[in-house]
């Protein structure tokens, strides 16, 4: 899959959803080069933030846009990442920030 192809999931994916993507375009980059190392390295798109386990059925719940997101985005006004905003932290500059991570310690862990 081709950086141009992801950037198009990106961006219909903030549409679909009605959120928007980060105005920060070496986030994007940085986002982007990830999905891409993903894609070759496991077949699918996995969040480039968090690493997966090889396995899409484990790493099912983040995959793009991952599980967290809608909470994440809902309490903090962007997505674990920072790829995705809503209107609101769009408006003011949308700079993403740390925020916690949602994703259950088990998870992590190897079975």
């Amino acid at each position: 899959m081709t950086e141009e192809k992801i950037r198009q999931f990106m961006e219909n994916t903030a549409r679909t959803k009605g959120w928007r993507l980060t105005p920060d375009e070496e986030q994007i980059g940085y986002l982007l080069e990830g999905f891409a190392v993903n894609v070759n390295r496991y077949g699918y798109l996995q969040c480039p933030c968090r690493e997966g386990s090889g396995s899409r059925d484990r790493d099912k719940d983040i995959l793009c846009p991952c599980d967290y997101a809608d909470p994440d985005i809902a309490a903090y006004g962007q997505c674990y990442c920072g790829l995705y905003l809503n209107e609101e932290t769009f408006l003011q500059g949308g700079a993403p920030g740390s925020i916690p991570e949602r994703r259950p310690e088990e998870k992590f862990r190897e079975d």
